[in-house]
This record gives structure tokens, sequence and C-alpha cells, in this order.
């Protein structure tokens, strides 16, 4: 049973894998001395400032600030949480994963088994006799086969019990099915399945694993009583969390790294006869508006994420209120606005690929849909305006990119007609509530040390003897220190460095590439402690002056004796 990894296990994959034939699979890499460097995947350039250090085992950006390990790279190209970016890693190199038990993943592995086991049967059954509507309703919707074995298509027979007697067959706790929202129990306690005559649409996760399930009736069926929903999804279980999964996204990460983009379509089908037709860039959420945990998932392939919407009015409503949710998600995002009448399958199927091609090279920015919405049909009428703005500016609190902060707020008041600083100034983020002292900048000491001891396990260790953390001012740079001097797991080694200013990733990067020589660290590191000794020291000076003063004002002879002597000693220490 998979649990926790343990982080001499991580230590060991990271050194067992080759990152430059990783990154290969992604970007043409060409060899510069004893690094290699290629166009970065994760933004647009011409010019190469990738750079790959296999004998560092790191990637790092000078574009972009990209930066980290093998797993960081994988996590990031694949859309997949640390745990699973160490398993991919390992499997890829032949590496065994040992694994705590007890952890989180080992509770929700007997979910992943019984999942997998069920769309497995789903398919057997939609390819075996029973499966013959279920076969001729998929190629009626234009489906091939081999687009129908891609996503894992099935069928769930009529019979209430088929699943459960299938899963127990293979041994398969009912437990773990009923945690999986599978089957259902009655009152007399006995089990039955919760998918009946539906064709069936496996959901995956971001890595490729089965987690939950979509059904839809076959047309045509007479039903007793209250016809069931057309669409039946699988309930929120440890697994499944629906306003966290994007149907589609595990089969279309590949292609929205090629293309630079991602479709956003309403349903299954959707999803399907795009890719179909040959557009593989394209998920769906399940049967809900977008929520900024679908888009963040996205973000991590891409930064341009376009919108399939009705033509109509309505579709323009709702183009309008995607677009806080794109920007809380560090999204601008674009639209598409269908004809009348006309979803993305029906569009694609009636039209063809080349027409929906360049209705998507067409797409218009979501803030446009989202200003004209505020603004109306008059915008000429105060009250409109003035509620406009206060909108506006409720978004803008949540802005936290000061570009995107600067463009919004700029479009915002010449197509409302507002003023600009009025804007800004309703629109400006809560102060934090307790400010961060002002510390040193990137080139400050305190930073310089989370370079060196982020590259350099010996100074680490080293910090940590010479008890100079408790010094540190600035936040950023004391917990960095903390983390990377101390005992973190690996996994949060590797937030906090991709956490740091880009300034400091830059010089970590250029130290791990060798720019810096061993004597020039061991300086730096020397002199970084000197200065925020003497900076304590220059501190305890100025306090003892203070008080020398009070003593003097209130006519304390004693007292500012004491201050006297003790201000000399310090004063003889710091020229030791």
């Amino acid at each position: 049973m998979a649990g926790r990894i343990r982080d001499e296990a991580i230590r060991d994959i990271r050194a067992g894998a080759s990152l430059v034939e990783v990154v290969s699979d992604t970007v043409a890499l060409r060899r510069r001395g004893r690094s290699f460097v290629g166009l970065c995947p994760f933004h647009a350039e011409k010019t190469p400032s990738f750079t790959v250090s296999e004998e560092r085992g790191f990637f790092h950006c000078f574009g972009c600030g990209a930066h980290g390990d093998v797993f960081a790279f994988v996590m990031r190209t694949e859309s997949l949480p640390f745990p699973d970016a160490v398993r991919r890693v390992a499997q890829r190199f032949g590496l065994p994963v040992p694994e705590e038990v007890g952890g989180p993943r080992a509770q929700t592995e007997p979910l992943v088994a019984v999942s997998a086991a069920a769309a497995a049967f789903f398919r057997r059954t939609l390819e075996g006799p029973g499966g013959a509507d279920a076969r001729r309703y998929l190629a009626e919707r234009g489906l091939r086969e081999e687009t129908v074995a891609r996503f894992g298509l099935g069928y769930a027979p009529p019979a209430g019990d088929a699943l459960v007697r299938h899963l127990r067959a293979q041994r398969l706790p009912p437990e773990d099915a009923l945690a999986a929202g599978l089957v259902l129990r009655r009152a007399d306690g006995s089990l039955y399945d919760r998918f009946r005559d539906r064709v069936m649409f496996p959901i995956a996760d971001a890595s490729g694993r089965v987690i939950a399930f979509g059904g839809r009736v076959l047309p045509g069926r007479s039903w007793p009583g209250e016809p069931p929903p057309k669409y039946l999804n699988s309930p929120e279980s440890p697994l499944f969390h629906k306003g966290q999964t994007l149907y589609g996204l595990a089969a279309a990460r590949e292609a929205i790294r090629r293309a630079g983009c991602a479709v956003v379509v309403e349903g299954y089908m959707d999803v399907l006869a795009l890719a179909e037709a040959g557009i593989g860039h394209v998920v769906a959420p399940l049967g809900t508006a977008l929520t900024v945990e679908q888009l963040r998932l996205l973000r991590r392939l891409t930064d341009v994420v376009i919108a399939c919407f009705d033509g109509d009015e309505a579709g323009r409503r709702a183009a309008a209120r995607s677009f806080p949710v794109f920007l809380e998600a560090g999204l601008w995002g674009r639209g598409v606005f269908l004809p009348a009448g006309s979803d993305p399958d029906t569009f694609v199927r009636t039209r063809g690929a080349a027409a929906l091609g360049a209705l998507l090279a067409r797409a218009e920015p979501l803030v446009d849909a989202y200003l004209a919405a505020l603004a109306g049909p008059r915008r000429d009428a105060v009250g409109r305006r003035a509620e406009a703005a206060r909108e506006v500016a409720r978004v803008l609190k949540r802005v936290r990119n000061p570009f995107e902060y600067d463009v919004l707020a700029r479009l915002a008041a010449e197509r409302l007609g507002v003023r600009e600083e009025m804007l800004r100034a309703e629109g400006a983020p809560p102060p934090p509530s307790a400010p961060a002292p002002a510390g040193p900048g990137p080139g400050g000491a305190e930073a310089l040390l989370v370079e060196l001891i982020a590259v350099d396990p010996a100074l680490a260790g080293r910090i940590r003897r010479e008890d100079v953390l408790g010094e540190f001012e600035h936040p950023t740079w004391r917990r960095a220190a903390e983390v990377l001097a101390g005992t973190a797991a690996e996994s949060e080694r590797a937030a906090v460095l991709e956490g740091l200013p880009k300034e400091v990733r830059d010089r970590i990067a250029r130290r791990l590439l060798g720019e810096f020589e061993d004597e020039d660290r061991e300086r730096a590191f020397a002199d970084c402690l000197a200065a925020i000794r003497s900076r304590r020291q220059r501190r305890a000076q100025g306090e003892l002056r203070e008080a020398l003063r009070a003593a003097e004002a209130r006519g304390d002879t004693a007292g500012a004796r004491e201050v006297m002597r003790r201000l000399r000693e310090l004063t003889e220490k710091a020229r030791t």
C-alpha cells in the first residue's frame, strides 16, 4: 500500500535520473560548455535562455526565472503534484519507490484500484454483445473506435448489480467501491450499481489515474416513472473533487503544450468531438462553471486559455462572469462565441475543424466581455457607471500581479468613463496586517547567504553552527534560510526555492553553473556573516546611546556610568 515517499528515496531517485534526458523530451537542447541550453518551454522566447546542468541536476531559465530539479520540471510540464512527479521519474528510469504506509496516498490507493477495475469492466462490456446499442450510439456521434479506445469509454449494463458481482469476483472490498461512489447500499444492506444502462466516460486526474466516472443514458430508452438524469457523475470522494478536476486533461496535456493554449468546452462529447477532429488541446469542467482551481491546473501548462460560449446574450453574460475567475487564477482568458444553436460538438461536425480553428484564432479577450457587460448599453447612466466602477474596484483588490492591476485599471477607466485614479484608490489591495520589516534587497547579506547555502550543503551546516539565523530581519530570507539550513522535506525545499525572487534564483543558478569560484563563495559567506553581526552591534550601540541620553536627562549619574561602561565594552569588541 502506497504512502509518503521517504526523503532518502527522493534523493536516490534524483541522483539516478538524467535531467537532460527528461528535458530533451520537451526541449531541443544543445551543449554549451558543461551545460545545455534551449528555448524555454514555459514562456515564448527566440534566444535560448533555458539552461540545464546535468552535473548539478537542475534547470534554470534566465528569462522567466523557472527553476528546479528533475521533479520540478516534470511537475510543471505534466501538471503533476510532487509525489506523482517523483513516481513518474522513478518509473521512467526503473528505480524503486519505497514509501511509508499510512499517508494520504495510502488512504486513496484502494479507491484508485477499484476505479481502475470498474473502468476495465465498463470497457469490456462496451466491446461485448451487451454493448451493441452503446457502440451504435457512439458511432452515430461520429466517434471512431480509436477515439473510443483512447478515452477509455465503456458501457454500464442495465442489470442492477453487474459491477457489484464483478468487483466481488476480483476480491475488491465493497467498502472501497462505496467510498468511490461506484455502488450504493439499500436499506436491507445489499449493494447495487450506481451506473446502469449508460455510456461511461472515465474521469482521470492529471497523471492519468481513473478517479471517477460520468455516465450518459442511451437515447430512446423508456423508463418507468420519472426518467433519470441524462448525465450522472460520481459523487465527491477522497479521490475525486469535481471543482478541482478537468475532463480530458491527462489526454490533452501534450497537445496543450504543442499548441501553446488550452480550449475549454462544456461537456464530454464536446471534448471527444474536437479530439476526433484533430483538436486535442481541449478539456471540460464537470457539469459546473469553471473554478479557480481548474484554471490553475491549466496555468501549469499554458498562459493562454480559450473558453467556448454560446453566441447569444446569455453566452456574453457567462463570459463576463468568468473573467474575475480567470483573473484570480492568474489568467486573462479569451472567449470564443459560437453561432446560435451550436455547441463545439455540432459545430465541428457540421462545419469542420478548420472553421473552428478560425474561430479560435479570433478569440476575444474576456476582459472586453466583462467591461462591456458592466458598462451596459447606456454608458452615460451615472448610477450604472458608479456600480460598475465599484465592481471593478472589488476585482482589483484581488489582483496581486502589478502589471495585471495596471492594465485592468487603465482599461476599465477608459471603457466605463471614470477617473483612473479613483479606480486605483478604491481598488488598492488591503495592506498586510503585519508589515514586513524593511530588509535587504536581492543584493543584501541575508539574500546572499540564502544563495550560498542553497548551493553548498557544507555552508548550510556552518550557518547553523554560527547561530546567525536569529539575526535575520527579512521574513522571506529568514524562512528560506531556516528551511535550507534545516532538515526540511525535499518537496518543501523545492517550494521555498521556487518562491524566491527571480533575481535570487538567477544568482543561485549562476553559482550552480560555476560562474563563482569556491574561494569567492567562502569569502562571500564570511563577509555576509560579518555584515549581519556588524548590523547587530550597530543596533545595540544605538540602543545604549539612547539609554545614556535618557539617564543623563533624568540626572541618573550611576546609571549613565553603567551605560557608558557597556558602550565602551561593545565598542572595543567591535574593533577586535
